[in-house]
């Protein structure tokens, strides 16, 4: 497939600083923003309000399947009812819709989406409509409404709901561009030799469906496609490693203290727990209460390898049978940005987890397969996120994931699985250049191939901390996701995404290098870029948190460089 961009970067970034775009492509007038400003005034809310109101999220349950295969199907059939409104007033140009299932009776990889024209040449935004669990439901996930957050030196309008970001909002700005698009050039033959398109993944946060579906039909693939799930602009993804620790529960003591249960509110990999609990048992009541009386003290004094540690707060519920410890989270939530979590805020399992090592460390606790676990962690990664405990095995950066952004740390689930007598510990590891075993050449713009190398890592860290530390053995399983993506910004492709930035806000883009995986991985024509134009994910955004929220003028401004990226590949009349 040929690949055309009427506009080079630096043509767009020179005519931007003299105040007057070359006439190479159309440019966006007054009149093409009136409409697009006016459907995203009088649709963006609502919209994004009814699809935040219909849960997407993958779990564990068993009824989970079955759930989110019937709420796609509603978020489906909403979004062709938009359609088929929009199309009604349309006279020549109109949304035709598209889908696309490997297996009609399982729920990925699905995706759908709308296209516009079925000229040769394929434009395309690509978004997803799954979003992480909620979390608890104190923050009323599900129930879309707008609040005023401070939010890049003002108080500005966010729209807050899950999904509201990442990435429904999104979803809603995208078919928003195309609607503007194909009302601006309605009875015109201009956009005869175009297709462009909005797609919609189902399953980007677990397995993604996007890659499964251009691997089956790569055909499809545009000429470009913005990936909106992100923030201006991304070039470069860590790879992602997902590994999973294991001990057996064992015999509980025959007297004193031990910890029955560790676990974290249910969610995935990718989101540090909303909170983690753990149950405290005792050969007898006193024994009981005398802890409760003094956990708290206990946890307030205790100082974990850095002084300036941020704790989770805990909160302490107790009866004769047992005592209970909660630590919730504070700040950022997103497994691929462990240092922003740290920074500002706290994960409640990283604090609990400490805790509970120290006191099995000082016999307070007796000697059990959970002990055994949270002492592995406090030794293996403590409260640091770039591995510095074992720098030589965990500790990685180079020129694209500099020192402050290296391979990350998230310690984000733990699970006891009393039936199966075992306790678990998942990590989301997003890692650099030099912990995969495939070296980059410096230039290839491509996703490396190949696995990591934390197997062979991950199981001298095992044997090392088994060896010095009598007690269950801990053991690893790990897979590498996927491997680090690079991309080239001095491709036609990425420059086209610079060149529409340039034109809206009148500035050039940053380039930017995450920890996040998105479904622009794999194909040099899918570009990673916005909604944010902040590369913070903490509060106020909480991308994948509590309380997760939208600045609406971020989106709206996002519009409007989604429609120039489409109109700047028509030529002028």
């Amino acid at each position: 497939m040929s690949r055309h961009f009427p506009l080079t970067s630096s043509a767009v970034l020179l005519s931007v600083l003299l105040g007057s775009l070359l006439p190479l492509s159309t440019v966006a007038t007054e009149q093409d923003y009136k409409v697009l400003d006016a459907f995203f005034d009088h649709s963006f809310q609502r919209r994004t309000s009814a699809l935040v109101a219909i849960p997407t999220y993958r779990s564990a349950e068993p009824t989970n399947k079955q759930t989110v295969v019937q709420n796609f199907e509603r978020v489906r059939e909403t979004l062709k009812s938009w359609a088929d409104t929009f199309n009604a007033g349309q006279k020549t140009l109109q949304l035709e819709f598209f889908e696309w299932r490997e297996n009609a009776d399982d729920s990925h990889p699905w995706v759908f989406g709308f296209r516009l024209g079925n000229g040769p040449r394929k434009f395309a935004i690509l978004t997803h409509l799954d979003t992480v669990a909620p979390g608890n439901d104190a923050w009323r996930p599900f129930q879309a409404r707008v609040e005023k957050r401070h939010y890049r030196g003002r108080e500005t309008d966010f729209l807050i709901g899950r999904g509201a970001l990442d990435d429904k909002g999104p979803a809603v700005v995208s078919l928003i561009a195309l609607e503007a698009l194909a009302r601006n050039f309605d009875e015109t033959d201009r956009l005869a030799d175009f297709t462009f398109e909005v797609l919609f993944d189902t399953s980007e946060e677990t397995d993604m469906s996007t890659p499964a579906f251009y691997a089956q039909n790569p055909g499809a693939l545009p000429e470009l496609g913005l990936v909106y799930d992100a923030m201006w602009t991304v070039a470069y993804e860590k790879g992602i490693e997902r590994p999973v620790f294991s001990v057996p529960l064992g015999v509980p003591p025959a007297s004193g203290l031990w910890i029955e249960s560790l676990d974290t509110y249910p969610g995935p990999s990718n989101q540090i727990a909303d909170s983690a609990t753990a149950v405290i048992r005792g050969s007898t009541p006193a024994l009981l209460a005398e802890f409760a009386g003094q956990v708290q003290q206990s946890y307030q004094e205790f100082g974990f390898d850095d002084p300036a540690y941020r704790k989770a707060p805990l909160t302490i519920s107790a009866d004769d049978h047992g005592v209970t410890l909660q630590t919730r989270v504070s700040g950022a939530q997103h497994g691929s940005a462990p240092q922003e979590n740290r920074a500002g805020g706290a994960n409640p399992l990283v604090s609990l987890a400490g805790f509970l090592a120290h006191l099995a460390d000082t016999q307070v606790l007796a000697q059990s397969g959970i002990a055994q676990m949270v002492r592995f962690m406090a030794w293996g990664w403590g409260t640091q996120v770039f591995g510095e405990k074992h720098p030589a095995l965990l500790a990685r950066h180079d020129d694209i994931f500099k020192a402050d952004n290296g391979t990350t740390y998230a310690l984000t689930r733990f699970v006891t699985d009393a039936g199966h007598a075992k306790a678990t510990l998942e990590i989301d590891i997003r890692y650099a250049l030099l912990h995969h075993h495939t070296r980059w050449d410096g230039r290839t713009a491509q996703t490396l191939p190949g696995n990591s190398d934390f197997a062979q890592i991950l199981m001298s860290l095992v044997a090392d901390f088994n060896a010095q530390s009598p007690g269950a053995a801990i053991s690893v399983t790990t897979r590498t996701a996927v491997g680090p993506d690079l991309k080239d910004p001095r491709s036609p492709q990425f420059a086209a995404v610079l060149d529409a930035f340039a034109q809206v806000t009148g500035q050039a883009s940053p380039i930017l290098a995450i920890g996040g995986g998105t479904d622009a991985k794999g194909h040099a024509e899918l570009i990673a870029a916005g909604a944010l134009f902040t590369d913070k994910l903490g509060p106020p955004v909480n991308f994948h948190g509590i309380d997760e929220g939208a600045p609406i003028e971020d989106l709206r401004q996002g519009a409007r460089i989604l429609y120039q990226l489409f109109l700047n590949q028509i030529p002028p009349p």
